[in-house]
Protein backbone atom coordinates (compact mmCIF):
# COMPACT_ATOMS: atom_id res chain seq x y z
CA UNK A 1 0.00 0.00 0.00
CA UNK A 2 1.09 3.41 -0.99
CA UNK A 3 0.68 6.61 0.67
CA UNK A 4 1.56 10.04 -0.61
CA UNK A 5 2.51 12.90 2.14
CA UNK A 6 2.17 16.06 1.63
CA UNK A 7 1.40 20.31 2.92
CA UNK A 8 -1.94 20.60 3.78
CA UNK A 9 -3.99 23.39 1.97
CA UNK A 10 -6.64 25.71 2.66
CA UNK A 11 -8.70 23.55 1.03
CA UNK A 12 -8.15 20.72 3.52
CA UNK A 13 -9.45 22.32 6.14
CA UNK A 14 -13.11 20.23 6.64
CA UNK A 15 -11.17 17.21 5.92
CA UNK A 16 -8.92 17.64 8.69
CA UNK A 17 -11.41 18.41 10.96
CA UNK A 18 -13.40 15.66 10.05
CA UNK A 19 -10.59 12.99 10.71
CA UNK A 20 -9.54 14.75 13.68
CA UNK A 21 -12.92 14.73 14.96
CA UNK A 22 -13.80 10.45 13.46
CA UNK A 23 -10.48 9.20 15.37
CA UNK A 24 -11.65 11.05 19.06
CA UNK A 25 -9.55 14.27 18.85
CA UNK A 26 -10.46 17.91 19.74
CA UNK A 27 -11.04 19.20 16.65
CA UNK A 28 -10.58 22.78 18.19
CA UNK A 29 -7.07 23.22 16.64
CA UNK A 30 -4.76 25.39 14.93
CA UNK A 31 -6.91 27.23 11.95
CA UNK A 32 -3.15 27.68 10.14
CA UNK A 33 -3.62 24.55 7.73
CA UNK A 34 -0.75 25.09 5.46
CA UNK A 35 1.51 24.18 9.07
CA UNK A 36 -0.17 20.55 8.82
CA UNK A 37 1.55 17.73 7.27
CA UNK A 38 -1.25 15.00 6.01
CA UNK A 39 -0.56 11.32 4.42
CA UNK A 40 -3.28 10.17 2.40
CA UNK A 41 -3.62 6.27 0.99
CA UNK A 42 -4.29 5.50 -2.73
CA UNK A 43 -7.94 6.13 -2.26
CA UNK A 44 -7.59 9.97 -0.98
CA UNK A 45 -8.53 9.21 2.68
CA UNK A 46 -5.99 10.76 5.20
CA UNK A 47 -4.05 8.29 7.50
CA UNK A 48 -2.01 10.39 9.25
CA UNK A 49 -1.77 14.37 10.13
CA UNK A 50 0.65 16.30 11.92
CA UNK A 51 1.42 20.06 12.37
CA UNK A 52 4.54 21.88 13.11
CA UNK A 53 4.42 24.89 15.22
CA UNK A 54 6.47 27.72 14.07
CA UNK A 55 8.35 29.04 17.01
CA UNK A 56 11.25 31.04 15.37
CA UNK A 57 12.89 30.84 12.06
CA UNK A 58 15.08 27.70 12.79
CA UNK A 59 13.12 26.44 15.98
CA UNK A 60 10.23 23.86 15.31
CA UNK A 61 7.66 22.22 17.77
CA UNK A 62 6.02 18.88 16.43
CA UNK A 63 2.41 18.93 17.21
CA UNK A 64 -0.77 17.15 16.90
CA UNK A 65 0.60 14.01 15.40
CA UNK A 66 -2.74 12.36 14.66
CA UNK A 67 -2.93 8.65 12.83
CA UNK A 68 -5.47 6.12 11.93
CA UNK A 69 -4.76 3.33 13.89
CA UNK A 70 -6.65 1.12 11.36
CA UNK A 71 -5.24 2.14 7.99
CA UNK A 72 -2.02 2.15 8.84
CA UNK A 73 1.48 -0.07 10.45
CA UNK A 74 3.71 0.90 12.73
CA UNK A 75 6.48 1.16 10.38
CA UNK A 76 4.72 3.61 8.33
CA UNK A 77 4.67 6.09 11.49
CA UNK A 78 8.21 6.11 12.00
CA UNK A 79 8.21 6.59 7.70
CA UNK A 80 5.97 9.58 8.21
CA UNK A 81 8.00 11.05 11.23
CA UNK A 82 11.18 10.43 9.03
CA UNK A 83 8.82 12.91 6.00
CA UNK A 84 7.97 15.13 8.51
CA UNK A 85 11.79 15.38 9.75
CA UNK A 86 12.90 15.73 5.88
CA UNK A 87 10.49 17.86 5.37
CA UNK A 88 10.73 20.73 8.41
CA UNK A 89 14.95 20.43 7.34
CA UNK A 90 14.52 21.65 4.11
CA UNK A 91 12.16 24.39 5.43
CA UNK A 92 14.87 25.74 7.48
CA UNK A 93 13.99 24.14 10.40
CA UNK A 94 17.14 23.15 12.46
CA UNK A 95 15.77 22.51 15.90
CA UNK A 96 12.48 20.10 16.23
CA UNK A 97 11.11 19.42 19.37
CA UNK A 98 8.34 16.88 20.86
CA UNK A 99 6.64 17.22 23.80
CA UNK A 100 6.04 13.10 24.49
CA UNK A 101 4.28 11.34 27.40
CA UNK A 102 6.96 9.24 28.39
CA UNK A 103 10.86 7.89 27.31
CA UNK A 104 9.75 6.73 23.61
CA UNK A 105 12.81 4.57 22.47
CA UNK A 106 11.68 4.88 19.10
CA UNK A 107 12.43 8.84 18.98
CA UNK A 108 16.25 8.00 19.55
CA UNK A 109 15.73 6.20 16.32
CA UNK A 110 14.66 8.90 14.14
CA UNK A 111 17.61 11.13 15.74
CA UNK A 112 15.80 13.12 18.56
CA UNK A 113 17.47 13.02 22.28
CA UNK A 114 16.01 14.19 25.01
CA UNK A 115 16.79 17.75 26.45
CA UNK A 116 16.73 19.50 29.76
CA UNK A 117 14.61 21.90 30.81
CA UNK A 118 17.67 24.29 30.85
CA UNK A 119 19.17 23.54 27.61
CA UNK A 120 15.59 24.46 25.84
CA UNK A 121 15.73 27.47 23.96
CA UNK A 122 13.78 30.74 25.73
CA UNK A 123 11.34 31.25 22.91
CA UNK A 124 10.66 27.25 23.44
CA UNK A 125 9.99 27.52 26.87
CA UNK A 126 7.71 30.88 26.74
CA UNK A 127 4.97 28.33 24.84
CA UNK A 128 2.01 27.36 26.98
CA UNK A 129 2.17 23.80 26.05
CA UNK A 130 5.49 23.70 26.90
CA UNK A 131 5.17 25.33 30.35
CA UNK A 132 2.33 22.80 31.62
CA UNK A 133 4.20 20.16 30.00
CA UNK A 134 7.43 21.17 31.85
CA UNK A 135 4.89 21.50 35.31
CA UNK A 136 4.29 17.79 35.01
CA UNK A 137 7.74 16.79 34.48
CA UNK A 138 7.35 15.10 31.38
CA UNK A 139 10.20 14.87 28.37
CA UNK A 140 10.72 16.65 25.47
CA UNK A 141 13.02 15.59 22.72
CA UNK A 142 14.51 17.60 20.38
CA UNK A 143 16.62 17.15 16.65
CA UNK A 144 19.41 19.05 16.10
CA UNK A 145 20.97 19.57 12.61
CA UNK A 146 24.28 20.82 12.24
Amino acid sequence: MSFIVRKATEEDALPIQHFISKIGVDPTLSTDWSSFLVAENEQGDFVSIVRIQQITEEIGLLRTLIVDSEKITSIFILEFLEATLHYAKNEGINALYMLAASDAGFLKNLGFNKVEKDSLPIELKSVDDVQVHLKKGLPIFAKINN
